[in-house]
């Protein structure tokens, strides 16, 4: 089911600080997200109740964390680069915290 995507502004200057290979692969990765409405593993992967994570593994690790928002919207929330075997918890809360700013309640 097609989906809207929204990209946080703070997620976007994260995304342009990577290398243009990076940047397309995120780029089609989403809007494959946004055609059908999810993404499967291994691209993608649930890590907490509410969030999900695109997965590249090109030149390094990268990740995304993205949100379902009520029945038709997906945010993405935050772009970094990999470096440990775990998601830093740094890069869970801010993800968290900037989701905050698109619920609805």
């Amino acid at each position: 089911m097609k989906k809207n995507i929204f990209v946080d502004k703070n997620a976007e200057r994260e995304l342009r600080e990577f290398g243009e290979e990076i940047q397309l692969e995120f780029e089609a990765y989403i809007k494959i997200l946004g055609l059908e409405g999810k993404l499967d593993f291994p691209h993608a992967k649930k890590i907490t109740r509410d969030l999900f994570e695109i997965r590249i593994k090109l030149k390094g690790e990268y990740r995304s964390l993205y949100a379902y928002i009520g029945k038709l919207d997906i945010v993405v929330l935050h772009f970094f680069r990999k470096k440990t075997h775990k998601t830093p918890i740094k890069n869970l809360e801010l993800a968290q915290k900037r989701l905050k700013l698109y619920e609805f309640h």
